[in-house]
């Protein structure tokens, strides 16, 4: 093992694939020279097809840059008929990541050329579609969408540069350490059920922030980081995150997984018993737990426990807000049950926020929040849902703007839009109902509460310094790879696996 492995973060879930990249259209520009730089940051051996043996990699990696909009050369052409080969060969075998490295988005950019546009568009309509196919038989296949970076060949003139950075969030470009950390993450085992997604590495640009002419955008940092004894930026040390919902399922997880990558964590929950078990566990694994039980469905509540969390530790970090309920709405008035699903889903987020950033300012400290949305959020799946979807998609786009008006202040926020997770709720699903839900989801399965965990503590870390603003969906391909099912009747079985 070498130096650099014992840095790392030692956790299942950042546990690697495999280690074996093959990088399409090879390594000979210096676009993909710095793709394979990025992967090579942790560890793994990337080969082009001029080099590939007959062994298929474990993580196929597309590069397909070209946007003028943003200073990209004429890019190279996706060879589809390559690409679905490899592909094809990944799924025959039953599992491996691909990755498709694009600077291409639903934007429309005035600097752009239409063409080219629409061509790099079909392209990316063509990957998800495969993509689909691909998660059917274990190949999660994902997008990186790259903003303004000029080490993957980026170039504009300074007062265009300038102009560009004002319209993101960060103001700044992508960085070569946020696009390595980006595809460590695509390539781990914790990302485990996602496919289709599209991992915004923009710095924010769907925000669709409005730039003020009174607004100086930062030069860019052209001096490289230094290589020798850098940190893990998946690593936690040293920081203190408040966890909300943390008696079980996704928030019990995600106190775990923080603990492990060496957070000290504030536990809070409605039961006490729950959060002092989870609170020695914590505590085993050398991190510090505090227990604070608190019923957020007072949101006047909400701001006074931040107060009191930061009272009892210095200090607080990041926030992970998933306390949440779920209520079907009835046949009559809904307006009580709509008040509740607000007051817990959106209400008390939006207050531990606005006292937080209270604090954050105060002391200058940088923060990090991700909460936990819904798909319900953005989709409509089953019938009176909708006091609960209104208030997971109102927690959704506030994160979005918490994001651009916390900016200012070294403050980032994200998202997490979860499809069915195996949950103490799931477990008294009506069974036929979750088949039914699974048959639409490409990977075939809910989603564990470690998946949604390990997607949380990315956003709470460095290694996302460059995402801000983002909705990130953790669903097995149900929403980003949304569509029917194959109604060829030869492809479906009986419950014995019988055709009909």
């Amino acid at each position: 093992m070498t130096e650099r492995d014992e840095m790392l973060v030692a956790t299942d879930s950042l546990r690697a694939v495999g280690d074996r990249v093959l990088l399409e259209p090879g390594i000979d520009a210096p676009h993909t020279r710095a793709v394979a730089n990025a992967w090579r940051r942790y560890g793994f051996q990337v080969v082009g097809p001029d080099e590939q043996t007959g062994e298929l990699p474990d993580v196929y990696c597309v590069v397909a840059l070209g946007n003028e909009a943003l200073g990209g050369g004429q890019g190279t052409p996706m060879r589809r008929d390559r690409v679905a080969s490899v592909l094809e060969s990944m799924a025959a075998r039953g599992r491996g990541r691909a990755v498709l490295v694009t600077d291409t988005g639903p934007h429309v950019h005035g600097d752009a050329d239409p063409d080219r546009a629409a061509r790099r568009a079909a392209d990316h309509t063509w990957w998800r579609h495969l993509s689909k196919r691909a998660a059917t038989r274990d190949v999660l296949a994902n997008t990186v969408r790259v903003g303004y970076a000029p080490f993957l060949g980026h170039r504009l003139a300074p007062e265009a540069e300038g102009e560009l950075l004002r319209h993101l969030v960060t103001r700044r470009p992508v960085q070569p350490e946020e696009l390595a950390a980006a595809l460590r993450l695509l390539a781990s085992h914790g990302f485990g059920n996602v496919a289709g997604e599209t991992l915004p590495l923009d710095g924010g640009l769907d925000t669709g922030l409005v730039p003020m002419p009174s607004v100086r955008a930062p030069r860019p940092t052209t001096d490289p980081p230094p290589e020798g004894g850098r940190p893990d930026p998946f690593r936690l040390t040293g920081t203190t995150t408040l966890i909300t919902g943390a008696s079980s399922g996704i928030g019990a997880s995600i106190a775990r997984e923080s603990a492990r990558r060496g957070a000290d964590v504030v536990l809070v929950a409605r039961r006490r018993p729950e959060l002092e078990k989870l609170a020695d566990e914590i505590r085993e694994l050398g991190r510090t737990a505090w227990v604070l039980p608190t019923d957020l469905s007072d949101p006047d509540r909400a701001g006074e426990l931040v107060h009191e969390a930061w009272e009892s530790t210095g200090g607080i970090d990041a926030l992970a807000y998933a306390a949440g309920l779920v209520v079907f709405d009835g046949a009559g008035p809904n307006s009580a049950n709509r008040n509740q699903l607000l007051a817990l889903n959106t209400l008390s987020y939006a207050a531990a926020c606005d006292a937080l950033l209270g604090h954050w300012k105060q002391t200058g400290r940088p923060g990090t929040v991700a909460a936990i949305s819904s798909l319900a959020a953005v989709s409509a799946p089953v019938a009176n849902l909708a006091s609960y979807g209104v208030s997971k998609a109102a927690a959704a786009q506030y994160t979005s703007h918490f994001a651009t008006t916390a900016a200012r202040h070294g403050v980032r926020a994200n998202c997490v839009l979860p499809g069915f997770v195996r949950t103490p709720m799931t477990d008294v699903t009506n069974p036929a109902f979750l088949e039914a839900t699974n048959r639409l989801v490409p990977t075939g399965r809910m989603s564990e509460p470690t998946e949604v965990a390990a997607l949380v503590c990315y956003l709470l870390s460095p290694a996302s310094a460059g995402l801000t603003g983002a909705q990130l969906r953790v669903d097995g391909g149900g929403h980003c790879l949304v569509g029917l099912p194959s109604l060829n009747v030869s492809d479906q079985t009986d419950e014995e696996g019988n055709r009909p």
